[in-house]
């Protein structure tokens, strides 16, 4: 997108992975441990640089973003959406996202989370990822103001507990302060209606579209073909396709090759893993069909695409 508010990550572009354990130590404006960063842009500039190519990140963690002005779009899993003032975001760990436009008023906070720190707060509030969140592997909802402000407290309280010097059962206190803010967010009737899209009961196709995205995750480093897939769900090959382009516009296969492109794409950018160990890792034969795939799907060679 070629305006002055294009940026390569929608204001998230350093560090371009979103594994706790690899972010820098100067991400962020508070850590605990490898188990949860805060960062925000309240109290400064967030430094946006537009014209620059826009590279896809895949987060290791969860990741949570609360919009408290302003708006942005990303691609999420292969999904363009929209985030507007009043909205928060939670994307779910193996998450593919890619920042598109950032508003010049964006004010935003948000966390990284270690998915098995997240798992233990959401048992002890007994919050369960329900269906459709897991269609997506995300999800975007409205937030009252009341919750919007209550959210920014909290936030504010657990970035000031990051700071103090390590003492005993700090982990803790900080995840009683996460559970007190979702269990205080709900008391307020934190969340209102999910986006339609996000809102609405699964159809038997749906469904089937909901497990093969799930197959996928699973499985797309080692097999591309439709066939395995429908052999995993008891199907025909000619039927999973015509189901999967018609809940989603696509055919399999473009499902399939977008989603190892976007892995591809992570790798090369992300990692300091050689273009052979990029193929190796995804189960090309060769180096040299990786780079035909890779060209064929971006328009560059993995080499060319390294140096971005």
């Amino acid at each position: 997108m070629n305006n002055e508010n294009t940026t390569n990550q929608g204001g998230l572009q350093q560090p371009r992975s979103f594994e706790i354990s690899q972010l820098p130590a100067n991400f962020g404006t508070g850590r605990l441990q490898n188990l949860l960063v805060t960062f925000d842009n309240l109290e400064r500039e967030f430094p946006f640089t537009a014209h620059e190519p826009s590279f896809p990140v895949k987060s290791e963690s969860f990741f949570t973003l609360t919009l408290l002005r302003g708006s942005m779009r990303m691609i999420v899993n292969l999904r363009e959406v929209e985030i507007h003032e009043g909205q928060l975001l939670a994307m779910m760990p193996g998450c593919i996202f890619e920042g598109r436009w950032y508003s010049h008023d964006l004010r935003f906070c948000g966390m990284v989370v270690d998915k098995d720190y997240m798992e233990t707060m959401r048992k002890n509030v007994g919050i369960r990822m329900d269906l459709t969140h897991r269609y997506y592997n995300y999800m975007i909802r409205d937030i009252a103001p009341a919750v919007v402000e209550n959210h920014l407290q909290m936030y504010k309280m657990i970035c000031r507990e990051l700071t103090r010097e390590d003492y005993t059962y700090k982990k803790e206190v900080i995840q009683r302060y996460c559970e007190i803010g979702v269990l205080k967010n709900i008391s307020l009737n934190n969340y209102i209606d999910d986006k339609p899209e996000l809102n609405k009961p699964l159809n038997r196709k749906e469904e089937i579209f909901h497990d093969f995205l799930s197959l996928l995750e699973t499985y797309y480093t080692q097999e591309r073909s439709i066939s395995f897939y429908a052999d995993r769900m008891c199907l025909t090959p000619k039927y999973l396709s015509t189901i999967i382009k018609e809940v989603s516009g696509k055919h399999g296969m473009q499902w399939i090759d977008e989603y190892v492109s976007l892995e591809a794409k992570a790798l090369l950018r992300n990692s300091t893993l050689s273009v052979k160990q990029v193929s190796d890792q995804l189960n090309f034969p060769s180096q040299s069909m990786f780079g035909r795939f890779f060209k064929k799907m971006t328009g560059y060679s993995p080499k060319q695409y390294m140096l971005l």
